[in-house]
């Protein structure tokens, strides 16, 4: 029995691209609120399942990594597994907020380019940097080691322009 079948129970579909192509069904609203009720969600299930205590610092975001990886090498799809996706996303966006001053916002009050579209609740950090962590989650599955976590999060809160 494959991790996924011990997890969730669910049969593993075609590959659809990195967004999923169904309406997502969620615990509670993805309000900004929300954000770190959808993080606790993935460690407490986390906790349970594997025995795993992640405690929102940047070293967890390798267990995120390696978690959304292992589900990929078991074949399943994007929207196979998209609540359980954006839940990772969501630990990556309260690691941020707990280690960089983030605050989760909704996509609506981060006045974005036209055209620009991001998931429902997204991050600003303290230097105004807006980003998309729950996004990054998504591809991280989709599109496999290129798309690291701890890279991202290195990148995105690093003290660029900066004078030193």
């Amino acid at each position: 029995m494959g991790i996924f079948d011990k997890l969730f129970g669910g049969k593993k579909g075609k590959d659809t691209g990195c967004m999923p192509t169904r309406r997502l069904t969620f615990a509670f609203p993805p309000i900004p609120e929300n954000g770190i009720r959808f993080a606790e969600q993935f460690r407490e299930a986390v906790k349970e399942n594997l025995n795993e205590d992640l405690d929102f610092s940047v070293e967890t975001l390798k267990f995120a990594d390696d978690f959304l990886q292992r589900f990929k090498d078991e074949g399943l799809s994007v929207n196979d597994f998209a609540e359980t996706i954006f839940v990772v996303g969501c630990y990556v966006g309260q690691v941020m907020v707990h280690n960089n001053g983030g605050v989760w916002i909704r996509q609506e009050d981060a006045n974005l380019a036209k055209g620009v579209s991001m998931m429902p609740i997204i991050i600003q950090l303290p230097n105004g940097v807006i980003t998309d962590p729950i996004g990054k989650a998504f591809k991280r599955f989709h599109n496999g080691e290129v798309d690291s976590l701890p890279y991202y999060h290195k990148v995105f809160t690093s003290e660029r322009g900066e004078e030193s």
